[in-house]
């Protein structure tokens, strides 16, 4: 795999070779900086308080419809704070969701938000074979294109699952007609430490797609992630800001995501193993301010508005 800088001179040299059910070794171009201060991408992971990955019988879909459904009302507070601002955002819909509550997702849409998928049953991509993962793809899409009329773009794996041996999965988004990817991370166990930091093109067998990998700090060969989720509730909000803005000043767009449920302090409480219990419930009053502030300190969109500028 070579990695190309924006004016063509390869930066470094990497392969995963011949992965997961055939992929070849995949061809990589950066996306070019932007020549002004950029525009980052805000994201909106849309799941309710009961979809948590790796929580065993809990995570069983065919129990879900026992449970109170929070998603309406929590993320009415986001799209609250999204109005004040005027910024947009790309929501990472569940097909579920969508077919469960479709006046949701037009909602979402009808005030100018990107809706995108996340997938419809919340199932890693490794828990999964190609066919399975195609099929769970192809009916969140028409699920949530039904509920909003649009078309679907985008695509997020439940917790940032692209590995180095589920490549192949980026050839079935583009086959399924998904243009951008925003499942990697540069970090050992939550994705792999050579993947992309930056925005970047994917050469497949049914042609590029672009991949927005979730934004990180270089530590020791690693990427730290700081702007969504746990990373974003642990990290002090002066250091996400200065660095955000530091990639902003030489043309990078920084990517931030939250949940819904992140908004929910009084959602009912799974019984979960300890570290998922600390990744879900840690700290969850400091998102709406943090997340408030960022509004304030710095610029969004939407990734396709990202993407597009």
């Amino acid at each position: 795999m070579t990695w190309v800088t924006p004016a063509g001179r390869p930066e470094a040299t990497r392969s995963w070779g011949r992965q997961g059910g055939g992929l070849p070794s995949l061809s990589v171009r950066l996306i070019p900086l932007a020549s002004a201060p950029a525009v980052n991408a805000l994201t909106v992971d849309l799941e309710d308080w009961y979809h948590v990955c790796g929580a065993g019988e809990t995570g069983d879909a065919w129990q879900w419809d026992a449970y109170e459904s929070r998603v309406s009302r929590n993320t009415d507070r986001v799209l609250s704070l999204l109005r004040a601002t005027g910024a947009h955002a790309t929501f990472f819909v569940l097909g579920y969701i969508a077919e469960r509550e479709p006046g949701l997702v037009r909602a979402i849409a009808r005030e100018g938000h990107e809706v995108a998928t996340h997938g419809h049953f919340h199932r890693r991509i490794f828990e999964m074979s190609p066919a399975e993962f195609e099929e769970d793809l192809a009916r969140s899409m028409d699920a949530i294109s039904a509920a909003f009329g649009g078309r679907v773009i985008g695509y997020r794996a439940p917790e940032w699952s692209i590995r180095p041996h589920t490549m192949w999965a980026l050839s079935v988004l583009r086959k399924r007609g998904i243009l951008y990817d925003s499942s990697m991370v540069p970090l050992t166990r939550m994705g792999d430490r050579s993947f992309p930091r930056f925005p970047c093109w994917l050469g497949t067998e049914y042609g590029e797609i672009v991949e927005f990998p979730l934004t990180t700090v270089r530590c020791f060969g690693e990427g730290i992630p700081f702007t969504g989720g746990l990373p974003l509730r642990l990290t002090p909000y002066f250091y996400i800001v200065s660095k955000i803005r530091q990639l902003n000043g030489v043309g990078r767009p920084a990517l931030v995501y939250i949940h819904p449920w992140e908004f929910d302090p009084d959602q009912p409480r799974l019984d979960l193993p300890w570290s998922r219990q600390f990744m879900h419930y840690f700290n969850l009053s400091g998102t709406p301010r943090k997340f408030a502030g960022l509004l304030k300190h710095l610029r969004f969109a939407s990734i396709r508005e990202v993407l597009v500028d």
